[in-house]
């Protein structure tokens, strides 16, 4: 008895004081909702025709919002790669939408400049405006993204650093530039009911995304993803009863390596956010339209040190002994994998 309560006096303690290193992972939920269509998008027009280019209904055009559909993003809040699982239902259907993390300038100044210096850049300028007085306008992105490899500044960078610090008192930031910082972390195809589910890792940084009938794909793009479908009248978003159809389509690197772009290191305030894809059309293609976002908040630890040594108890391989590994085995305290074979924590032996 003295025993077991010195141990959980230890866990206790080690609670009380805060995550220590090495703490497994801890999964969250946020639910995405509909935002303004224009965000990082110079017009924001909604896109009203699905991956193979086959028109929506006119009846779905009209009738159809965001408000109609439910997505959920699991993800970790504290890990060395920011990853978890996206669950949709009533998107677009056979729709292809960019997954992407959005910086906040105003807020989160360190973090928003973070996730840019793995991702884009939305550029705007305090003017003056004829109607409304001085507003942050002339919105636009930085192109020019080079084929330098990360970690080195890309010349979107370079610009950003020379931009970011110049003085215009008169705006509410005392700063002439704002920047908002984004980055595409991964894409999807939903299917015939709107519907997607995505395990995804923030280890990549895309541009666009594009169909392989446009542009070949090359060995520094995203993995090409391919659906197939037959779109016909049997579902609200067609009045028309197209031919089977067979697409596949693949992000445009924005930095590289891809599988080689890890955010640094920190604590992150920012929204996840879907965005459509238009596949640089126009009229009912669309123009990159924002779709939903929700904030989340976590936090990107250090990669471990590799340990050359087997010791026992050490359950984060830092070659320590400590509370840490302590604090580690406690979480699984009193957990059954028989009776919850599901739990995170619950690994199946290799045989």
């Amino acid at each position: 008895m003295k025993k077991t309560t010195i141990f959980l006096s230890c866990v206790v303690l080690i609670l009380w004081a805060g995550q220590p290193a090495g703490l497994a992972e801890t999964r969250v939920s946020v639910n995405l909702n509909d935002i303004d269509s224009g965000t990082t998008s110079p017009a924001g027009n909604y896109r009203w025709m699905d991956t193979a280019d086959q028109v929506y209904a006119g009846s779905y055009q009209t009738g159809y919002n965001y408000t109609q559909a439910s997505v959920s993003v699991q993800y970790y809040t504290n890990a060395t790669i920011f990853h978890g699982t996206l669950t949709a239902s009533n998107l677009k259907p056979n729709f292809t939408y960019q997954l992407k993390l959005l910086g906040n300038p105003d807020l989160y100044p360190e973090a928003n400049e973070k996730i840019g210096l793995t991702g884009r850049w939305w550029q705007e300028e305090w003017k003056f405006d004829s109607t409304y007085g001085f507003i942050w306008m002339d919105g636009q992105n930085l192109n020019n993204k080079g084929s330098v490899i990360w970690p080195e500044l890309n010349p979107n960078d370079v610009v950003y650093f020379e931009r970011r610090d110049v003085v215009d008192l008169s705006s509410p930031t005392g700063k002439n530039y704002r920047f908002t910082a984004y980055r595409c972390i991964d894409y999807f195809i939903t299917d015939e009911a709107g519907n997607a589910t995505l395990e995804f890792e923030a280890d990549s940084s895309y541009h666009v995304v594009f169909k392989t009938s446009q542009r070949s794909h090359t060995a520094s793009d995203g993995p090409v993803k391919t659906a197939t479908f037959d779109a016909d009248v049997s579902s609200p978003a067609y009045d028309v009863d197209y031919e089977q159809a067979t697409v596949g389509v693949f992000g445009e690197w924005e930095r590289l390596p891809a599988g080689g772009i890890f955010l640094a290191p920190g604590t992150y305030s920012c929204e996840i956010m879907l965005t459509e894809e238009s596949f640089h059309g126009s009229g009912l293609a669309g123009g990159w339209a924002a779709a939903m976002a929700g904030e989340i908040n976590f936090t990107i630890l250090e990669e471990p040190e590799e340990c050359s040594f087997i010791l026992a108890g050490d359950m984060n391989d830092d070659c320590r002994f400590d509370l840490s590994d302590v604090a580690w085995m406690a979480q699984n305290w009193l957990l059954d994998c028989n009776q919850d074979p599901s739990n995170p924590a619950c690994v199946p032996k290799q045989e």
